[in-house]
């Protein structure tokens, strides 16, 4: 084992949210487990699964479950996730959602590059997609983040739900607070995309617009220029599928409402959602 894992200064906490994915999340932990240089602990945040998650018995990471029985959307889980991690004595959270499949050496890479400036660290592996194409955007994908960046930036929104909570955290509000992003192209890991679906839930569609505009207004403050996703989001809703579309429609329209007048919260109920095969198309969901 490296000598750098005998660091002092490494004290690197893996973060794991999950929702009704337990087959996936058993793939995640054993991806994490396997590391070339594991983390020093493991948290699960489960939120709202049905049954409860469980852990792995003889997982040989030291780890621990919180649970939430209402499913707060990924911007609650990962704000929960954080506000655990600053009270803790780790200097580093790895965060990753429950269908990432981080390579054997995707933590070595992160912290060789980590090691350089501890307390600045901002790290992103490359997040290689279902059809082979490859992302470099930042979302809730396997990122290295320093103990002092969360605490100088906050918590996730958890008003934000679902949609954008990445964008507004990951994208601006800690690039914006003077941490830059940085993609380490060594690590790697692998989106299985458990809950894509051909059908999007109307849920989606309210949220997904409501806050892409709450962003655009009221975070990236454009004030006065029309959000370029609007278009798709749109036409997805009048093309994608070959019912409901008045209803799609007047779902966006309530979203772009809240978002305009800074409605948040969880005010359109959600479904559940179940995690499909790895590598089966959305279509047959």
């Amino acid at each position: 084992m490296d000598a750098q894992v005998t660091d002092p200064s490494r004290r690197i906490l893996a973060v794991v949210l999950t929702h009704n994915a337990p087959e996936a999340l058993e793939r995640c932990l054993r991806a994490i487990a396997e590391q070339s240089q594991p983390p020093d602990g493991l948290l699960v945040v489960d939120n709202a699964s049905r049954p409860p998650a469980a852990l792995p018995e003889g997982y040989p990471v030291p780890s621990r479950m919180v649970r939430s029985d209402v499913n707060t959307g990924p911007a609650g889980g990962y704000a929960t996730a954080l506000a655990d991690f600053l009270v803790s004595d780790f200097r580093h959270a790895w965060v990753l959602d429950d269908d990432m499949l981080p390579e054997p050496d995707c933590l070595q890479h992160l912290w060789t590059v980590a090691s350089r400036d501890p307390d600045r660290a901002f790290l992103f592996p490359l997040s290689v997609q279902t059809d082979g194409s490859v992302a470099m955007w930042p979302s809730w994908c396997g990122f290295l983040i320093a103990h002092p960046i969360v605490q100088a930036v906050g918590l996730p929104m958890e008003e934000l739900f679902w949609w954008a909570e990445d964008t507004e955290y990951l994208q601006c509000r800690v690039p914006g607070a003077g941490y830059p992003q940085v993609v380490v192209h060594e690590a790697v890991v692998h989106h299985e995309a458990i809950r894509q679906r051909s059908d999007v839930p109307l849920w989606k569609y309210y949220y997904e617009s409501r806050n892409m505009l709450y962003v655009h207004l009221y975070v990236k403050r454009r004030i006065g220029r029309y959000p370029r996703n609007m278009s798709r989001l749109v036409a997805r809703a009048v093309l994608r599928e070959g019912s409901g579309r008045s209803r799609r429609l007047w779902v966006i329209g309530r979203g772009l409402s809240d978002g305009a007048r800074g409605r948040l919260g969880i005010r359109f109920p959600p479904e559940a959602l179940s995690e499909r095969a790895p590598g089966r198309s959305p279509s047959t969901s």
